[in-house]
């Protein structure tokens, strides 16, 4: 028996909950981290995780310093010319969050109003795209940004709905004011251009997992009462 291949995955330091918690806290568990196991485990690879800022972590990939990313990597066409991804494994929208108190009624109420965004993510994109008048606040991490909505420094934030579904099961002050309109996404895990091999191996066992039921028991046990 030969070794067995190690993959090194990068996560972002500024864990995404639900779909994996910090890699230092007690507990490192999640959606994808359950996914990763079922996949790895089939495949019969070692898993080494190295954690990254998000703003860094692509530029590692691309330059070969890991193997894969599955950490909440949204699939665009830019993104594709640089990278291989794997078929989707989570479907989502952008959502703007807003305090419990307030509402949004349609997209034109987002006029004039003060926006947090995270730095270097298609939420970013979306509003300077969408709403480039506006007063923006960047923030490094989901957690600070959350924590600038709950202190009224900004109006609102827009972020991907399965991390705010995680930030408000543990937030009732806060709420999903308003799905935003044409921003249907998906998360898959990334690749390094050209590794084709990999791919497949990957793309296989995720229909594999889909079609024996073990994908949708990861999916219930982190996404109960979350609706995207």
């Amino acid at each position: 028996m030969g070794s067995k291949k190690v993959l090194k995955v990068g996560l972002d330091s500024a864990a995404p909950f639900p779909m994996h918690s910090d890699y230092d806290s007690e507990n490192f568990e999640g959606f994808e981290v359950d996914l990763m196991k079922a996949i790895t485990e089939h495949l019969d690879f070692e898993v080494i995780y190295e954690v990254s800022l998000w703003s860094n972590i692509l530029e590692q990939l691309f330059k070969g310093e890991l193997d894969l990313i599955c950490s909440a990597v949204t699939v665009t066409p830019s993104r594709r010319h640089i990278l291989e991804f794997t078929n989707p494994y989570l479907h989502f929208r952008l959502c703007a969050v807003i305090k419990e108190a307030d509402t949004l009624r349609s997209i034109s109420d987002l006029k004039n109003k003060t926006i947090g965004i995270r730095e270097a993510t298609e939420a970013e994109k979306y509003v300077h795209a969408n709403f480039p008048g506006n007063n923006m606040v960047h923030a490094e991490t989901n957690k600070e940004l959350y924590r600038k909505l709950q202190a009224g420094k900004i109006d609102l934030l827009i972020d991907d709905s399965p991390i705010a579904g995680g930030f408000l099961q543990k937030n009732k002050k806060l709420k999903v004011g308003l799905y935003l309109p044409n921003t249907d996404s998906q998360y898959a895990i990334a690749m390094k251009k050209g590794d084709v091999n990999l791919k497949e191996q990957f793309n296989e066992v995720l229909t594999l997992l889909k079609e024996n039921g073990v994908y949708q028991t990861i999916y219930k046990k982190w996404f109960t009462d979350i609706q995207f």
